[in-house]
């Protein structure tokens, strides 16, 4: 851009600037730098500004810029303070008055502050959207990882709920198996007991049999015994010769008796005490014994006798009981032969 155009923008820029802020008569001289280099002068009197393509020597401050910098200046792209702060541009003399006059060019203060006011407004809310943004991005993630990490909790508490679960029905499994075992065992031992208990009763009951059974032989002998005593007995009252009632006293009723005592075995009289009352000594009287083969010369008075020593094998004829024995052989006696 050349050096006039420069000047004609410059004159466009503050024709409808106000300069209400500024008290007197200021001036400041502007030198440009490289693109349109030259000089030129703003004056501001009572309000108004004028630009003239002039050097300025009573000048309240002269600026040193290069062209596209004052041109953005201008158009608003860049604050005259920021610049100067940034030093991208030098004044000589009273900085204040050069920074007022460079920045008032067609806008006015409010409008400026307007203007300002918007782009600050644009730039916050630019800035709020972004945190906004931001905050709900960070928002989002977070919440990502907090249902991310009530699921991992929510996972953990499922997976030890469900390992207590198998410790309890594995325990509970347990438990059901010892009481199973126990019952088993208890079984078994009552069981056990039962057939001791068994064993203890089939023994007892064959050593009762047993003794019931000794008990008749022993029984079975003494009749044995005590018949052969009688028969002795007949034998010698029969050698007499002073007693010869041959019908009624006959040897062989003897033999009869005992063959009859043998029968009577006490086995039951044991066992049984309160039928053994009933029992009646019958068989054990001599009046049934067969008479048909008594010897008349061989007849004792002493019949009497034997009725009197019969009741010594009853006790054996009172049971109820009659297990078969077989009759002892006994010979009759020979006498008189």
């Amino acid at each position: 851009m050349t050096y006039e155009k420069i000047v004609e923008r410059l004159q466009k820029a503050y024709a409808k600037a106000e300069g209400w802020d500024i008290s007197g008569h200021k001036a400041i001289q502007i030198n440009i730098r490289g693109e349109g280099e030259g000089a030129l002068y703003i004056e501001v009197s009572e309000g108004k500004f004028n630009v003239q393509p002039y050097e300025y020597y009573d000048n309240d401050a002269s600026v040193t810029i290069a062209s596209k910098l004052l041109l953005d200046i201008l158009d608003g792209n860049e604050e005259p303070g920021d610049a100067y702060t940034a030093q991208k541009f030098s004044i000589v003399g009273d900085v204040e008055v050069a920074n007022k006059i460079l920045s008032l060019r067609t806008v006015s203060p409010v409008k400026k502050a307007v203007k300002k006011a918007t782009e600050e407004t644009k730039k916050a809310a630019k800035k709020a959207t972004a945190e906004t943004q931001k905050a709900a991005k960070k928002a989002t993630e977070e919440t990502k990882k907090a249902t991310k990490k009530v699921a991992e909790e929510t996972k953990k508490v499922a997976k030890k709920a469900t390992a207590e679960t198998k410790k309890v029905a594995k325990k509970a499994t347990e438990e059901t198996k010892k009481v199973a075992k126990k019952a088993t065992e208890e079984t078994k031992k009552v069981a056990k007991k039962a057939t001791e208990e068994t064993k203890k009763a089939a023994k007892k009951a064959a050593e009762t049999a047993k003794k019931t059974a000794d008990t008749a032989v022993k029984a079975a002998k003494e009749g044995t015994k005590a018949a052969t005593k009688v028969i002795k007995e007949e034998k010698a009252k029969k050698a007499e010769p002073k007693k010869t009632e041959a019908k009624k006293a006959e040897p062989k009723k003897v033999e009869t008796k005992k063959t009859e005592a043998k029968k009577a075995e006490p086995k039951k009289v044991e066992t049984k005490k309160t039928e053994a009352k009933k029992a009646e000594p019958k068989k054990a009287e001599p009046k049934k014994a067969e008479t048909k083969k008594a010897e008349p010369k061989k007849a004792e008075p002493k019949k009497e006798e034997v009725k009197e020593e019969a009741p010594q094998t009853a006790p054996a004829a009172e049971a109820p009981f009659k297990p078969f024995v077989r009759p002892l052989a006994i010979k009759p006696a020979e006498d008189n032969k």
